[in-house]
């Protein structure tokens, strides 16, 4: 084939061009980058009803077998050049983290800032799809003062956070239970100190879901025996303490899965007509209760959160009444006879 001058030149600009422009590379992890977390870390979340997240179809990598004995699956955008071991090592990463079993549940996909950008939204460096389960963070460090790898363990966060309950509520939102519970979110929630899945950018600092996946940051940081970098993420409101930490990591390890059920019981004589007890809630959620008096005998139910009452029932049959436990640890609940004597139950399901 004879090629004219002006194609032979073209093509040697061409090639002089890919030479001097640099080379990416996917970015191999270390842990105690962890703790490089200086600046605000600008995530978004991709909810249900949102469009789907998707891995380009041109990325490389796939499921990889950790040291763990589990699978993850590490893919990484066509703008690095393949090397296994690298997705292999990022896997491995991962599989570091304190984690359960939503490990093998996660698919995380790495790129270049720029690509993140177009996946996640303007400005953003990270972002997590719930419904796809899927994780898109930066290959490569996205500032001097934060490293991938602390970028990826707070995402990993809000993964850990969609695998578990905290009913009545969203996890994603107001984080993990035993986690919401000690930080007292619902209560802040109501005071307006924290604003639940809040995602402008005016309100992040205090979106009780970043200070979770923060909070799982370090925790991790810790794990990794490094010293703890300034709190500068989200509001000091939601600064972790001892045991909000203990907590949470208890929540990862140990979920907390749904309500326990209890049964109080009595007797009514014609001398005793009123009976009360004390239900300890160290959780926040939802009280339930009901009340089933013996044939013949009419009861009244009252439920108080210090001295406010905030349940009432009479009946002669079963009556159920609930309460929301919000950063309330102990309700006092008075079961008196208002006709008949005689013996009956009290079912209790809480957190």
């Amino acid at each position: 084939m004879v090629l004219c001058a002006a194609a032979v030149t073209s093509a040697l600009v061409a090639a002089a061009a890919a030479q001097s422009t640099p080379l990416r590379h996917l970015q191999s992890p270390q842990r105690a980058e962890i703790a490089r977390a200086g600046v605000a870390i600008p995530d978004s979340a991709v909810s249900t009803g949102s469009a789907s997240l998707a891995v380009p179809a041109a990325s490389w990598g796939g499921a990889y077998r950790t040291s763990t004995g589990e699978s993850v699956r590490i893919f990484a955008s066509s703008t690095y050049p393949v090397d296994q071991a690298v997705g292999q090592r990022w896997a491995d990463f991962l599989a570091s983290l304190v984690h359960g079993s939503e490990l093998s549940s996660v698919t995380v996909f790495l790129a270049p800032g720029p690509q993140v950008e177009r996946l996640c939204g303007q400005d953003a460096v990270a972002c997590y799809s719930a419904p796809d389960n899927l994780l898109v963070a930066p290959g490569e460090d996205p500032d001097a003062e934060l490293s991938v790898e602390a970028v990826l363990t707070h995402e990993y966060g809000h993964h850990v956070a969609a695998h578990r309950s905290n009913a009545p509520w969203s996890a994603l939102d107001y984080g993990t239970k035993r986690w919401a519970s000690t930080i007292q979110v619902c209560a802040k929630a109501r005071t307006r100190d924290l604003v639940p899945g809040a995602q402008d950018p005016v309100q992040y600092e205090v979106n009780p879901g970043e200070g979770f996946a923060e909070s799982y940051r370090v925790l991790n940081e810790r794990k990794a025996g490094q010293a703890e970098t300034p709190w500068r993420i989200v509001s000091d409101v939601l600064y972790p303490t001892a045991a909000a930490l203990s907590a949470l990591e208890l929540d990862v390890t140990t979920p907390w899965e749904s309500e326990a059920a209890s049964t109080l019981s009595g007797r009514f004589t014609r001398a005793t007509r009123t009976r009360t007890f004390t239900i300890a809630t160290q959780l926040d959620g939802r009280l339930r209760m009901t009340l089933r008096p013996s044939a013949g005998t009419r009861l009244a139910l009252d439920v108080f959160a210090s001295s406010r009452r905030v349940a009432h029932a009479v009946g002669s049959g079963a009556v159920s009444r609930s309460a929301t436990i919000c950063g309330q640890r102990s309700y006092r609940v008075r079961v008196r006879a208002v006709k008949g004597s005689g013996s009956f139950s009290l079912a209790v399901s809480k957190p």
